[in-house]
């Protein structure tokens, strides 16, 4: 039984013994005591989920959420893991729900990264707070964004009653500047550096480059990342935003065939294209962007680990 299926059947279980619990008397101090060992069960259950995906082999990015799937009020998240590290860029509306439904610890989380601080990549920051902090051993999350980040999540605290210097989010760090990079984190072999394009400035928007070992991995949102430098060489680009070309010309925004002739540009590894609005749109995109001249394009869909080997090149792509 995988991981998940395990989590459903002690859910299960867990959910009989509350309600057998209450029937049969749990106000005892005997029952209250079986209720509390279940719950203890499953959050060691919930806390060793998927711990393969935090050895030192990989580096690994998992699309949490986007348009294109089965659910349609899911919007931007991707997960990215190495050196035992888990980073959230963008929590977009259910995000958590997403995480947890494919057991990724939360408890594990060391920061959220915002490609923009709009309501789209943003609105569910406080959920992903909540199930971060459930354990109770880590009261701050940061959150790294653009300069509108701070504004955000202090509004977000003091909704919540949270002072953000002992509990709660806390911004992090300063936002980059057109054609440098900022590290916003490094330990155990991971460097993770923001960057931006002076049309993404402009419009308030950040990139994320995540090296380890040798293996990198670049997270666009909906901006121009894949043209900057910061994109140069990386094994695999994690793109939001694109357009078929004609919805491209109709709106002015960027299509995939154009995120295809900047990654080849860049001698990007892989384009994996995320946040089309249904599958069908997504095998439009990912057939123009192959008509362009770049093979290696697939459309993210929920629950997709792309993993990366420190042993060899390959690339490997997977439903979790």
């Amino acid at each position: 039984m995988n991981a998940i299926g395990k989590s459903s059947v002690v859910f299960v279980t867990l959910s009989g013994l509350f309600w057998g619990g209450w029937v049969l008397g749990s106000q005892t101090p005997e029952g209250q005591e079986a209720i509390a060992r279940a719950y203890e069960a499953y959050a060691q259950q919930q806390a060793t989920a998927n711990e393969d995906l935090f050895d030192s082999t990989a580096l690994r990015a998992i699309v949490c959420g986007d348009a294109s799937s089965d659910q349609s009020e899911q919007k931007p998240c991707l997960a990215v893991i190495a050196g035992g590290h888990l980073f959230i860029v963008d929590a977009g509306s259910g995000a958590a729900s997403s995480l947890n439904r494919h057991n990724i610890p939360l408890g594990r989380l060391s920061a959220v990264l915002l490609t923009n601080a709009g309501l789209t990549q943003t609105a569910d920051l406080s959920a992903l707070y909540g199930e971060s902090s459930r354990g109770g051993d880590s009261s701050l999350l940061p959150v790294y964004g653009p300069g509108e980040t701070q504004r955000l999540v202090d509004g977000l605290n003091t909704a919540a009653g949270l002072d953000g210097a002992s509990r709660g989010l806390q911004a992090w760090g300063p936002s980059p500047e057109p054609g440098r990079s900022v590290i916003v984190f490094e330990g155990d072999g991971l460097i993770v550096s923001a960057f931006t394009t002076q049309e993404d400035a402009f419009t308030g928007r950040v990139g994320y480059r995540f090296d380890y070992r040798g293996r990198s991995i670049v997270v666009g949102g909906d901006g121009q990342v894949v043209s900057a430098s910061a994109a140069a060489n990386a094994d695999v680009v994690l793109q939001g935003g694109a357009q078929s070309e004609r919805l491209a010309q109709l709106h002015g925004g960027t299509s995939a065939a154009q995120v295809a002739a900047q990654a080849h540009a860049a001698n990007a590894g892989m384009v994996v294209l995320t946040g089309a609005d249904n599958q069908m749109a997504a095998q439009v995109q990912v057939a123009e962007a192959r008509a362009a001249g770049f093979n290696d394009v697939v459309a993210g869909r929920v629950g997709m680990l792309v993993e990366l080997p420190l042993t060899n090149s390959e690339i490997n792509v997977r439903p979790l």
